[in-house]
């Protein structure tokens, strides 16, 4: 079934190009999920979302880990000012409430692209003493980097500028479709 009902009367859907199936994505989730389960077996892990992307993502994600103790936290940062050539100051616009030290915590991204606000989240993150910091996401676009930083788990690398769909967005609309598409023109 077509989910071109879902996008917003601004966006023309023939402009969006079907690229991840929900049964693909739910595969990759699943792959995550086990690599998870058996990286943190019988420990505790605190999974820290980056909103508002990774919402969709974190709770399927977590619902198929098996064995690990969890603690399900979320942080939103946005970078103002921002340009193509210049990044701005990043703002927190909603910490974590967790305490973190000594404990073992990975950061789950929906996408990886400049990597500026995940390097921003992940240096901050380390002054605070965890045990161990793990970064996973489930697309990984490493030609857009600003910023060098190691992604421990990827579900899948991709080329495509600019994707939506499973929590990803365009000015906010998209979120809310279960399979992915790739914008077909540039924009």
């Amino acid at each position: 079934m077509s989910e071109s009902y879902k996008f917003p009367n601004q966006f023309i859907d023939t402009q969006f190009v079907p690229y991840m199936k929900k049964e693909e994505i739910e595969s990759l989730v699943d792959s995550l999920a086990d690599t998870v389960s058996k990286r943190y077996e019988n420990r505790e892990l605190v999974v820290l979302g980056v909103l508002k992307g990774a919402s969709n993502f974190v709770a399927d994600l977590v619902r198929k880990v098996r064995r690990v103790d969890m603690v399900i936290d979320f942080i939103k940062v946005c970078d103002l000012g921002r340009t193509r050539v210049h990044g701005g100051t990043i703002r927190i616009e909603k910490d974590i409430k967790v305490d973190i030290r000594d404990k073992d915590v990975l950061i789950v991204e929906d996408i990886v692209e400049s990597a500026r606000t995940l390097a921003f989240i992940k240096k901050r993150l380390e002054l605070a003493s965890p045990k161990s910091l793990e970064i996973l996401t489930l697309f990984d676009r490493p030609f857009d980097r600003n910023e060098e930083i190691a992604i421990d788990y990827i579900g899948k690398t991709v080329k495509e500028k600019f994707i939506v769909g499973l929590g990803l967005d365009l000015e906010g609309y998209g979120r809310n479709l279960e399979n992915i598409y790739y914008l077909k023109y540039p924009n």
